[in-house]
């Protein structure tokens, strides 16, 4: 008995201190929560979203979003989106120059990627990554007035998305179970709700989604000025079973540091609290709020989170003046209560949101909405070949056409209009019609041949309109028509197409339609109806959009309504895109008269809430009367409500009667504006001073990149470097979030803050970095200050640990990693698709082609980086052995770079890919002055006639198979999807071959050994010192030749996928999805994975338009740093400026001296031009400039690195050369005689009078 009492006595404090503590343990182990990341072994696992993200991101009923954020100036926004009974309502709150703006919009639930609220646009584009927002619409200020305001832009991640409690410790639900702690069981499914059954989990694993992210979006209210603003803050999403009585807290700090509280309340005693903090060094972290009475707004107390775990000091935030308070009543019966304050922690500062969520006294109604839902006839209704508007089939577009199904839908619907009766001549009396006239079925199906020219399809559509005008409209049609048409003296009839007179497409104007038609003329106006539906304009219409070109056709014939005004209503300003703006275009007469031109209408605008009228007449008086613009202005809305979106809608007003004989919605009225379209790739920054170089990717990645490599490519090799970067730090790469690349104007730079900086102590040390990255130096002491607040220190283990990862690269693993990509490049080449293969089994190959392609990568960066550390241990050693600067940290002479070019300039391996490209055409050259072939070749026009020359020599056939064989994969942008290889485009390879034969005499570089290198140097090490200089300049030799080798396959892998994506294009062109197999490339491999399924319009209107804009972002200048938004810049340098004696500084690659003519070449097509002995000036080069290199006789970048194309390539030739050469390309011009000195690192212009 007392054994008995003794543990009754102590199993409280044991359930309390001891098993839960256990369980909860065992329970984070047994049942993790997903976090979206991967161990950087395992990257391949989250290139793309997978199908949990899509379906976690897709809208769905009974669920809250929320998303809110501030910007630089204080500016917020905040919105919610309540989503229950099947109707999104949107509550909207945005906070600009000091006014609050609001207002509420409610829409039935329709899609599982789109929320449309009136004017309020959300558009999920890729799961947990980019979201588009726009909203165009009036919202109210604090004094009621209205007010008009464009928002739009792009909502992308800038954190990985989390489940809120996923980290959260026992703590967080101490209140569940201190009450009873010996009712483990019932305790626990709170906590986890039924894990014994399994259930879902409600706190630790439920769905509450948070994420942090940045809204880069511009504004405008009114008539005022656009503004650009990035809005960061959090986005989160919950079920509305999870939303209770709360008080939340967030932030986002200047610094890219956020924090996130939320305190659930359970029961009056009871309650959940937990809290996040985002760090900005990509690190998520639980925080406990000290106080919770610091959230109030009315004290001054600091609000402080003290981390759970970690060696952080607390952050604290201390709270300045209010900005903002609104509240508003949810739909769930909960009152939300907002406040913005203004905080600061240190000299850092934002905004942060005091949310409070509680019961309202009374319950929301239940909300109901007007619509009409679309019908779909049966089986036997399909049949039907005439029906009347009053049937309810006539309701179903694939019968009745865009037309005919609008017109018996709004027959259904009137209220305050009439609709003039009338029949539709179905579908299937056309394919009825067709099914009798065999000849026309023949020639319809020569349109399904879907690649074939213009005036093919042209032919072929006037053949099938003139067979079909003179055909006979079949007696039993005649008969139905005569049953079911209303009397009338005059009758309209209209063309009715499949597919017309929706929201992405319409053809409205194009098809043919008669008025005034007398009813023995109708079966004559009928054929002459079904025949436009193959003019040229309509084929070429639905061509351009990847449309079947020939859908079913229906033919409306309606009682015709004369004597009276007809016009078009739009209940949205088409040109502004202004919901709050109603626009008629009417005349007296026929409203076909608008559509056509031939008349110019009165114009009247109509301004929904103050109800004034703006009216532009033709004449002297306006056609309609105002009570009859005040009818038109309430049908056009009623007929708003009911459809859900802005209708475009013809009208004929007779007296007080409106007669509506089309409604339909407008056109393009969601399409991305043109700041949406320039920004829809720029990647978020986590805060306003990013650290981003044009350094080494600007010559490896130089061109902007297209849709198709936006997403796909720069994930990928985004991916990869985060490997690189995180590999040491904590193995774990995010899914979501982009680390080591920032794409800015469509062009790619290397983030060098997340990249270089993380270990900013090691940097500041030791500066060889920059010279190794650049060329020059990169960082700024405010760079390194700022990375020091961003990362802190790194561990003390960190070195050893790269140090282990090095030796174990070089020492173990460089071979097989060297076979490895091999491996992959041949994998690939096995795994391109035939010409006969279904693009769904294409699709696959992508798939796994892609994994490949990861893997290449992946095996390119890891031999990069032993090349790399090789180099910067050379230049270490040397560096070290400099009296001055032996015991001096930071800045490098001009001694040791002139060393670090002698080191790198004698590499006595022969197996640098890169540079056998210009032996190979040295010896292609010379075997075709072998066979005697140089004069024929070198008069010979073109490359294909050129080249066909050579087909009679054996020695120069073979050597340009072999060089083919070798290099042909390569060329121009060859890391691109888009780029054509020297064996497709063999232009560049003729030339340069005929600019080798008028200069035959090239010398060979004399190559020096490991002794001879040293004994050379200025800075000459000496001891030890010298003997691991010795060694590690054959490691460096190594490391290029490999890293060189592995970019070769890594380029031929991508040949790979180019080829796979060329295959999708041209299946996709071939099944008529797509106008052009080339525009394949402005689409993302997901969104043609959706034209495939759906055939969809907006998606090809959305990569045409991308095409579009594409030219908009070539030839760009930027800087090579920016610390800060990486922006194009204006180079304005004097080019006519020929002063002799102007001297510009570079870094030096390759020492030698040379005077000669300059060749300023800033695109592969200029340098065409280059003539033996000239110094070519360029800005960059790639492997499409190694032909030149053979006669030129020195060569200046203005970007570049130690280890970038040209240096290596230049070296390996012994030219004369210099990299990072400040605007060299605008200083000089072509045919300056200049002096290169690169063993002063100079470039010289020279008084040519002086010149001996």
């Amino acid at each position: 008995m007392l054994i008995l009492l003794f543990l009754l006595f102590i199993s409280a404090p044991l359930c309390k201190y001891v098993l839960y503590p256990l369980v909860y343990a065992c329970l984070k182990w047994k049942r993790p929560v997903r976090k979206f990341t991967a161990p950087t072994a395992k990257i391949r696992e989250i290139l793309n979203p997978d199908k949990e993200e899509w379906e976690l991101e897709h809208v769905k009923d009974e669920e809250i979003i929320t998303i809110s954020g501030s910007g630089e100036d204080d500016s917020f926004i905040y919105i919610q989106i309540i989503t229950t009974n099947g109707i999104h309502t949107s509550h909207i709150r945005i906070y600009e120059k000091g006014t609050l703006y609001s207002g509420s919009f409610d829409a039935y639930f329709t899609e599982n990627r789109t929320i449309t609220c009136g004017p309020l646009l959300l558009e999920l584009r890729n799961p947990f990554r980019k979201w588009r927002i726009n909203f165009r619409g009036y919202l109210s200020d604090t004094d009621g007035n209205c007010h008009f305001l464009i928002l739009s832009g792009w909502w992308r991640c800038v954190t990985n998305a989390r489940f809120f409690y996923s980290n959260s410790p026992l703590k967080v639900f101490t209140d569940i179970y201190s009450e009873k702690p010996i009712d483990v069981l019932n305790n626990l499914k709170e906590i986890e709700n039924a894990i014994v059954l399994n259930s879902f989990f409600r706190y630790r694993m439920g769905k509450v989604l948070h994420q942090m992210g940045e809204y880069h979006a511009e504004i405008k209210v009114g008539n005022g000025e656009v503004v650009e603003h990035r809005y960061r803050g959090l986005r989160h999403r919950n079920s509305l079973e999870l939303e209770t009585i709360s008080t939340q807290f967030h932030t986002y700090l200047s610094d890219g540091n956020a924090i996130s509280h939320r305190v659930h309340s359970l029961n009056s005693l009871k309650s959940v609290t937990h809290a996040i903090s985002f760090r900005a060094d990509h690190s998520v972290r639980a925080v406990t709020l000290k106080s919770a009475h610091s959230l109030e707004s009315d004290n001054m107390l600091p609000v402080q989170f003290n981390y759970s775990s970690g060696h952080f000091l607390p952050l604290q935030l201390r709270k300045g003046h209010k900005l903002s308070h609104f509240t508003f009543l949810r739909e769930d019966s909960k009152v939300i209560d907002v406040t913005a304050i203004k905080v600061n922690s240190a000299i850092y500062t934002g905004v942060g949101f005091v949310v409070r969520v509680r019961e309202a006294l009374h319950k929301s109604p239940v909300k109901s909405l007007d619509n009409f839902p679309e019908y779909h006839a049966t089986d036997s209704e399909r049949l039907k070949q005439v029906v009347p508007f009053g049937h309810r089939a006539c309701q179903d577009k694939m019968l009745t056409g865009g037309k005919g199904a609008n017109l018996a839908r709004l027959q259904a619907i009137t209220s305050d209009f009439h609709v003039p009766p009338g029949i539709v001549v179905t579908t299937a009396a056309f394919n009825e019609h067709v099914r009798r006239n065999p000849n026309v079925a023949e020639e319809i199906k020569c349109l399904d041949q879907n690649d074939q020219t213009v005036d093919y399809y042209e032919a072929v559509g006037k053949r099938i309109e003139e067979i079909l005008i003179q055909s006979e409209v079949s007696h039993d049609l005649q008969e139905q028509i005569r049953e079911w048409l209303p009397f009338s003296e005059y009758y309209a009839v209209r063309s009715s197409a499949v597919g017309e007179d929706g929201a992405d497409l319409s053809s409205a104007g194009q098809l043919e339609s008669y008025l005034d038609v007398f009813s023995h003329e109708i079966s004559d106006k009928l054929k002459l109806c079904w025949a436009s539906n193959f003019r040229r304009e309509v084929l070429n219409y639905r061509k351009n959009y990847g449309q079947q070109l020939s859908p079913s056709m229906a033919v409306v014939i309606q009682e015709m309504n004369r004597n009276g005004v007809a016009g078009v209503m739009f209940t949205a300003n088409p040109v502004k895109l202004d919901r709050g703006e109603i626009v008629i275009n009417a005349l007296t007469g026929s409203g076909e008269q608008i559509v056509s031109g031939v008349m110019t209408p009165d114009e009247i605008h109509v301004n929904r809430f103050s109800k004034e009228i703006a009216v532009k007449k033709t004449g002297e008086i306006c056609c309609l009367h105002d009570y009859q613009i005040e009818k038109l202005t309430k049908v056009g809305e009623y007929l708003e409500r009911i459809f859900g979106k802005p209708q475009d809608v013809e009208f004929v007003v007779r007296g007080n009667q409106v007669n509506i004989v089309q409604s339909r919605d407008i056109t393009g009225l969601d399409k991305e504006t043109p700041f949406e379209m320039y920004t829809e790739y720029n990647s978020p920054s986590i805060h306003d001073k990013e650290m981003l170089t044009n350094a080494n990717v600007g010559e490896v990645l130089p061109a902007p990149v297209n849709a198709m490599e936006a997403h796909n490519l720069t994930g990928m090799f985004d991916k990869v470097i985060s490997c690189m970067t995180m590999q040491e730090i904590n193995d774990v790469v995010p899914a979501h979030t982009t680390i080591g690349f920032s794409v800015a104007h469509r062009k790619i730079f290397f983030n060098l803050g997340e990249v270089v900086l993380r270990i900013w102590e090691m940097v500041e040390k030791d500066r060889i970095t920059d010279i190794v990255i650049a060329g020059e130096t990169l960082f700024s002491d405010e760079m390194f200050r700022q990375a020091a607040h961003q990362y802190g220190k790194v561990s003390p283990f960190f070195p050893l640990k790269r140090m282990y990862h090095m030796i174990k690269l070089i020492y173990f693993t460089s071979n097989s990693v060297k076979a490895k990509i091999a491996e992959l490049d041949e994998e690939a080449k096995r795994l391109i698709p035939k010409d006969d293969m279904p693009v769904e089994e294409v699709f696959k190959r992508y798939e796994e082609m892609e994994k490949l392609w990861c893997d290449a990568i992946r095996c390119h960066t890891d031999l990069s980086m032993f090349s790399s550390f090789t180099y910067v241990l050379c230049g270490m050693l040397i560096r070290g052995s400099d009296s001055k600067l032996a015991h001096i940290a930071g800045p490098l002479s001009n001694e040791n770079i002139s060393d670090f070019a002698n080191v790198f300039s004698n590499n006595s391996r022969g197996d640098v890919v890169s540079a056998d490209v210009p032996n190979s055409l040295k010896k292609l050259a010379k075997t075709i002055r072998d066979d005697g072939l140089e004069t024929e070749f070198c008069a010979a026009e073109g490359a294909e006639e050129s080249l066909t020359t050579l087909k009679n020599g054996r020695k120069s056939t073979e050597e340009l198979r072999r060089f083919l064989d070798l290099h042909g994969h390569r060329g121009p942008k060859e890391l691109y999807l888009d780029a054509a290889t020297w064996e497709e485009d063999t232009d560049l390879l003729v030339h340069t071959i005929k600019s080798m034969l008028a200069c035959p005499e090239t010398s060979d570089k004399r190559i020096e050994n490991e002794d001879d290198i040293i004994d050379n140097l200025k800075c000459k090490p000496t001891g030890m010192r010298r003997r691991f200089l010795k060694y590690f300049i054959g490691q460096t030799h190594r490391g290029v030749a490999f890293r060189e080798t592995a970019k070769n396959h890594l380029v031929s892998t991508t040949n790979s996928v180019r080829k796979t994506c060329r295959m999708v294009g041209k299946r996709l062109y071939e099944k008529g999805y797509l106008p052009d197999p080339k525009l394949w490339m402005h689409f993302s491999m997901d969104e043609l994975r959706e034209l495939n399924e759906t055939r969809s319009a907006k998606l090809v209107s959305r990569a045409i338009r991308r095409n579009k804009i594409a030219s908009k972002f070539e030839g760009l200048q930027f800087p090579l740093v920016a610390h800060g938004y990486m922006n194009p810049i204006n180079v304005e340098i004097a080019e006519t400026d020929a002063s002799v004696g102007l001297v510009l500084r570079g870094t030096t690659v390759c020492e030698g001296k040379v005077r000669a003519r300059a060749r300023v070449a800033k695109t592969l097509e200029e340098a065409k031009e280059t003539k033996p002995g000239e110094v070519l000036i360029t800005k960059y080069t790639d492997i499409c400039w190694s032909p030149f290199f053979p006669i030129i006789s020195g060569i200046v970048t203005e970007i570049g690195g130690l280890l970038s194309h040209g240096a290596v390539v230049a070296r390996e030739y012994g030219l004369p050369s210099l990299i990072a050469v400040t605007n060299a390309t605008h200083h000089f011009k072509t045919g300056d005689l200049v002096e290169l000195d690169s063993i002063s690192g100079t470039i010289s212009r020279l008084d040519e009078n002086h010149h001996e």
